[in-house]
Order: structure tokens, then C-alpha cells, then sequence
């Protein structure tokens, strides 16, 4: 049973404390966000709920049990220096779930209601924000197929539903592998656009990856298997030795909204040539001097090692890179408000 959310009530201390790891999981809150959409009457009007102790009641022929009728984003609200709390691109992220929406026939949240049921969540858990410097609280909107079917059709009911959890800094690794064996999306596929069932197919993969000392898998295309694509949950970058900056080109990729950050910045704030297109493996290890990926738990992480064909190839000089690094710095200054932002990215939550 889902009970209002009551903002007078009594609240237990937050845990952990900010000067603890947070890491990265699920932890209940103050507050969330459900609406319903029905065929009859579409998209009610939504409200807060009680987060602690909270649990949807799924009918058990729930179309997203059978038919994976489920889209999701992921954004963060952050602390500035003076004490705000800003978000990063809301909009980006509200207009990319309407198209991951229709790919899979679902009724998509209105940019203003997906807007609204963010900045609702993050005012009813504005204490829950890290200081400043020390993290961030990363959102969850989420759309699922809940009305049952049991015929091969989209549902004729849905959730769409907005959490929150405080997250650590991101201390990703720096070795990935190349998985020949296993490709996370196809051309005409469902890789542009974030679905469930892309990242259920890649959790064999990176468990691999894991397992032989990798942080991650670096898919190739599924026609060739030769063009890098993406990471399970990142955009890749490389840093040829021209000093070209060259990304995968969308398609069969996620329209990464931190990728189109650091691809404005490379080429607006420090003049590089920033370049999509399609990017041989064989490229990347004999021409690349830096590698990297990026997205919005890892923000910007970079890669010096990728295993290929069973054997290590060091990026550049094996080390992290000068570019990925300023490339960052910029990136997060923009995002804390310590850096001009000309693209209108940061926006501020009055509480």
C-alpha cells in the first residue's frame, strides 16, 4: 500500500553520513514519484509518496514481466560551492525518454510532468543531497507496461515513477575487454534508445569481464564486429594521435546526453576537432593515445588498457591522459556552477 507523502512527519537521520562511501545503490528516501496512465483516461495528474517501506502492486500478468514494456533514465542533482541544488540537462533526459518510449508503444510522460515529477522528488529529498564536492543524488524516472496482457501487445496501463538515491564520486576502472562473442545492439535494434532488456542482455557479459579483471566489456558492431560501439552503460571515446577526438556515431548507440557534453566542449570551449564516425578496433590500438567513457554515473572515466583477442593493449603510454582530464574538470565545473555555462545545461531547483 503506497501512502501520501506527509512532509511534517518524522524522519530518521540520514545514513549514511556524507562522510561515508556512498557507492553506488538503491536506498530508500523521503519521498517518490507514481502517476498512472490508463487507456481510458491517460496520464493522471501524479504525486508524492511515502519512499520508505514502498512497493509497487504489480497484477502477475504485468506486461513488463513478459514483454519488457520498460524505459528508464538516469540524471543527478548536485551542491554547488554556495549551497544550491542544480540539475544537469533535465530536459536532454525528459525528451530522450519520450523516444525510448516509442520505440516500445508506450505513452510517453509529457517533457513538462517528467520535469515536474523531478523537481518534486529532489525538493522532498533535498537534505539527502550531498555537500558539496562529495556526491550527488542520482534520479531515477522510470516508465513500465503494468496493466496485464497476455497476448504478444503493448499494456493497456503504466507507471511512470521518479526515485532518488544519493551516489558517491565515481571511481571507475581503467581496463575494459573486447567480447567478440557477445554484442549488445544491432543496427535497426533497440540500442538507441534506453530500455531494460539492453541492459539485461549485457549483465552475462560484463560478469565475464569482472571475473577476468575488467571493469567493463567495449562492444563491437554486431554486422562487422569490428567498429567499436559503446561499454554496457557508457559512450566511448578515443584521442587519436592527430589529436582528433573521435566518438562512435548514434544509431544502434544511446544518445548519450554526457557524450553531446563533452563533444560541445571539446569543440567550443578548447577548439578541438571533435569527430562521430565509425571507429575500427584495429584503429583504436595501433593509432589512439587516450581513451575514455563517459555517461552519467561514470561522468567521465578513462581507459587505459583494452584487452583484445586475449591479449592487453595499452592505450598512449598506458596512463591516463591530459585531454580526459581537462575534459572532466571542465565538465564538472560547469555542472557545480564554477564555470560559464553559454548552453543554458545547469538549471536550479528553488526549494
Amino acid at each position: 500500500m503506497l501512502v501520501p507523502f506527509r512532509p511534517e512527519a518524522p524522519r530518521p537521520p540520514q545514513q549514511p553520513g556524507w562522510d561515508g562511501e556512498l557507492g553506488l545503490r538503491y536506498r530508500e528516501l523521503d519521498a517518490f514519484w507514481l502517476s498512472r496512465w490508463t487507456a481510458e483516461s491517460g496520464w493522471e495528474p501524479g504525486q508524492l509518496y511515502e519512499h520508505r517501506g514502498a512497493a509497487l502492486e504489480l497484477s502477475l500478468g504485468a506486461n513488463v514481466l513478459y514483454y519488457g514494456q520498460a524505459v528508464f533514465e538516469g540524471l543527478k542533482a548536485y551542491r554547488t560551492r554556495e549551497g544550491k541544488i542544480v540539475l544537469f540537462r533535465p530536459t536532454d533526459n525528459a525528451r530522450r525518454l519520450r523516444a525510448s518510449a516509442a520505440r516500445l508503444v508506450m505513452p510517453p510522460p509529457p517533457v513538462d510532468r517528467f520535469l515536474e515529477a523531478v523537481y518534486a522528488v529532489v525538493r522532498a529529498n533535498a537534505r539527502w543531497v550531498p555537500e558539496y564536492g562529495k556526491g550527488s543524488l542520482y534520479i531515477r524516472p522510470v516508465l513500465i507496461g503494468s496493466g496485464p496482457m497476455l497476448g504478444v501487445a503493448p499494456a493497456e496501463e503504466y507507471l511512470f515513477y521518479v526515485f532518488a538515491s544519493p551516489v558517491g564520486q565515481y571511481m571507475g576502472g581503467d581496463r575494459v575487454i573486447v567480447l567478440s562473442s557477445v554484442h549488445r545492439a544491432a543496427p535497426y535494434g533497440t540500442g538507441s534508445a534506453k530500455v531494460a532488456g539492453n541492459y539485461a542482455a549485457s549483465l552475462r557479459a560484463h560478469e565475464v569481464a569482472r571475473e577476468r579483471g575488467y571493469v567493463g566489456v567495449l562492444y563491437l558492431d554486431a554486422r562487422e564486429d569490428r567498429y567499436v560501439e559503446e561499454l554496457g552503460a557508457a559512450n566511448f571515446f578515443a584521442v587519436m594521435s592527430d589529436g582528433t577526438l573521435v566518438t562512435p556515431p548514434l544509431g544502434s548507440i544511446l544518445p548519450g546526453i554526457t557524450r553531446d557534453s563533452v563533444l560541445t566542449i571539446a569543440r567550443e570551449v578548447f577548439g578541438w576537432i571533435g569527430v562521430e564516425r565509425p571507429l575500427p578496433i584495429e584503429e583504436v590500438l595501433t593509432d589512439a593515445i587516450e581513451a575514455f567513457y563517459t555517461g552519467t554515473a561514470a561522468v567521465l572515466a578513462p581507459i587505459t588498457v583494452i584487452n583484445y583477442r586475449g591479449v592487453d593493449h595499452p592505450i598512449g603510454d598506458g596512463k591516463p591522459g591530459p585531454r580526459a582530464r581537462m575534459l572532466r574538470e571542465t565538465l564538472e565545473a560547469i555542472q557545480r556552477q564554477e564555470q560559464p555555462d553559454p548552453w543554458g545545461w545547469v538549471v536550479e531547483v528553488a526549494l
